[in-house]
């Protein structure tokens, strides 16, 4: 008996790809059979997932048949979903607060380490550079979904 698979989901592409596309042309730009890919696309099988190196090849083969590119429009379509929904004015306003949260440890995190009361005096450790990274990505972090906010 057929599993129904649900729509959009990467198994439901999958299964779609892999009936559009023959099994020696999957097998000698990929490496894997059409047999692994049908177990990929079962979604009751943890044992075996499609990884995305695999999708972008066959995704490749489907736009040399004219075929257009499942994987990454479904891809597309759940990153835009996902931009959707944090696309608010209150996570903008939520995101700058803790942006500035943030450029304020990273502030705070630095001159601890540039003071002359620090471990190595002005010089700063290995420890503190680690520390301002760690700050610096955390602002990064933020700046990120400040930008995904406005989009």
């Amino acid at each position: 008996m057929t599993k129904i698979r649900k729509p959009l989901t990467v198994e439901h592409i999958l299964l779609q790809v892999i009936n559009k596309l023959e099994e020696n042309v999957v097998k000698n730009i990929t490496n894997k059979s059409i047999s692994h890919y049908r177990k990929c696309s079962d979604p009751d099988d943890k044992d075996h997932n499609l990884h995305y190196i695999d999708a972008i090849k066959l995704d490749i083969l489907m736009q040399r048949k004219s075929f257009g590119t499942p994987f990454i429009d479904n891809f597309s379509l759940m990153i835009e979903d996902e931009r959707n929904k944090i696309n608010t004015y209150e996570n903008i306003a939520s995101t700058l607060i803790k942006l500035g949260g943030r450029v304020g440890n990273l502030m705070d995190t630095t001159q601890k380490a540039m003071s002359p009361d620090s471990p190595m005096g002005k010089n700063i450790s290995k420890i503190e550079k680690d520390q301002i990274h760690k700050a610096i990505n955390e602002l990064e972090i933020k700046i990120a979904n400040l930008k995904l906010s406005i989009k």
